[in-house]
C-alpha cells in the first residue's frame, strides 16, 4: 500500500514540476498541449513503475484509491512547499545563467572598447581619402560621364514615331 500511495505522491510532484515550469516559461497553447502529452506519458510511466514494485502489476481496486490518496495527501501537505522551491530554483538558475552570460560577454565588451580608437582613426582616414578623391576626380568623372552619354546619343539617336 505504501508504494501505491507513493505513486500518487510522485505523480503530484511531477505535475507540480510541469505546472511550475509551464508558468515560469509562459508557454502558449501549442506548447501546453505538447507538455500535457509529455506529462501524461511521464505519469503513466511512473504509475507503471510503482505498480510493478507494489504488486507486480496485479491490478486491484486499492491501487486506484491508494494513488488518489497519495495525490490528495501530496497536494494538501507538500504542493505549496515544492512549488515555492521550484520557483526559487528557477530564479537561482536564471541568476546563474545571467552571470555566465555576463562573463562570456565581458571579453567582447573589452574588445569593443579597445577597438574604438583604431576604428575611429580608420573611419577618419577613409573619409579623408574619399573627400580627396572626390575633389580630384569629381569633375573629370562627371565630364567623362557626360561625354559618354553624348557619344551614345549620337550613335543611337532617339526614335521618332512617325
Amino acid at each position: 500500500m505504501i508504494w501505491v500511495v507513493a505513486a500518487g505522491a510522485a505523480v503530484g510532484f511531477v505535475f507540480d514540476f510541469y505546472r511550475s515550469l509551464r508558468k515560469w516559461l509562459g508557454w502558449g497553447k501549442v506548447m501546453t498541449v505538447v507538455g500535457d502529452l509529455i506529462f501524461s506519458a511521464a505519469a503513466l510511466f511512473l504509475l507503471f513503475k510503482f505498480f510493478l514494485k507494489a504488486n507486480h502489476l496485479d491490478l486491484r481496486f486499492y491501487i486506484v484509491w491508494g494513488s488518489v490518496l497519495g495525490l490528495f495527501l501530496y497536494t494538501r501537505i507538500l504542493s505549496r512547499i515544492t512549488l515555492w522551491l521550484f520557483f526559487k530554483c528557477y530564479r537561482f538558475i536564471e541568476a546563474c545563467l545571467g552571470l555566465i552570460l555576463l562573463v562570456l560577454k565581458f571579453p567582447f565588451k573589452v574588445l569593443a572598447v579597445l577597438m574604438r580608437p583604431p576604428y575611429a582613426a580608420l573611419r577618419w582616414f577613409s573619409l579623408l581619402v574619399f573627400r580627396i578623391a572626390e575633389a580630384f576626380l569629381g569633375k573629370p568623372l562627371t565630364k567623362t560621364r557626360k561625354t559618354m552619354i553624348s557619344f551614345w546619343e549620337r550613335l543611337f539617336p532617339p526614335r521618332t514615331n512617325g
